[in-house]
């Protein structure tokens, strides 16, 4: 058994509580919406304070009451990965157990052994060239830099596969995956087809890359008051379009220097 399901109820509840919010967190769930379900956890205490603060980065939580004393937690969170399907199922066990279909021991086993949404390989790495082709056809691209857009999400999935054990962070990975898009563009154009348009090719290629999950959670968390996490989320944005705008433009500066040395 769990050694933590041996603690008192309020500690367990505590625990449970932060849980929930670092698998929210982890998933890429806005501060705002991962506040809440901490919140409605600990509310069912009964303690006179339940106070929570979260950051982009981390989880503090406390539980007050002259009866137990004060309870406090800390959580640091650091890797993210957007992931709405864990944000759905922690949200659906919290929610249960708060409407009381769930006990305090079975909402916590439920969390911890809870499995991850994943979907197939095959599955992910269609979606990505799609997603590029289907974005450069919108950018109104005609069907050959439809073709090399879905060639440039190889590149991204390529990329994904060898992160997994390079564990190398988002600036360098996505400036590494923009750098070859931008580069087999302006090589298809220069060698192989020169009346491709570089503009929708390379808008449509990276779309999969952009951080629209990220600029939107800063922008709900900012009109909600949460300044801080907002202005967190929004710089991670702006750091990952830095990213992709410097790989782009290196990739297209070392194939031209390339071709004019050849």
């Amino acid at each position: 058994m769990d050694q933590k399901s041996l603690l008192p109820e309020h500690y367990l509840l505590a625990d449970t509580a932060a849980l929930a919010g670092e698998i929210m967190l982890l998933a890429g769930a806005e501060t705002t919406r991962v506040e809440d379900t901490i919140r409605r956890i600990l509310k069912t205490s009964g303690f006179e304070r339940c106070e929570v603060f979260v950051v982009t980065t981390g989880i503090m939580l406390t539980l007050e009451d002259w009866r137990y004393g004060t309870i406090s937690l800390n959580r640091r969170v650091e890797e993210k990965q957007t992931n709405l399907g864990n944000i759905d199922k922690a949200n659906s066990i919290s929610r249960q157990f708060c409407s009381g279909q769930l006990s305090l021991q079975e909402t916590y086993h439920q969390l911890k052994d809870m499995k991850p949404v994943t979907y197939p390989g095959w599955l992910v790495s269609l979606s990505i060239i799609l997603t590029a082709a289907c974005f450069t056809l919108i950018l109104k691209g005609g069907l050959i830099e439809c073709l090399t857009a879905a060639f440039n999400g190889i590149y991204f999935i390529l990329a994904r596969i060898a992160n997994r054990k390079l564990r190398l962070n988002s600036f360098v990975f996505n400036m590494a995956a923009s750098f070859l898009m931008a580069f087999t563009t302006m090589l298809v154009q220069s060698v192989f087809y020169p009346p491709l348009e570089l503009e929708p090719v390379i808008a449509g290629s990276i779309m999969a890359l952009l951080p629209g999950v990220a600029m939107t959670n800063g922008i709900r968390d900012t009109l909600e008051g949460n300044y801080m996490s907002g202005s967190a989320r929004m710089i991670e944005a702006f750091v990952i379009a830095v990213s992709l705008a410097l790989g782009i433009g290196v990739g297209l500066s070392a194939c031209r220097i390339l071709l004019d040395a050849f």
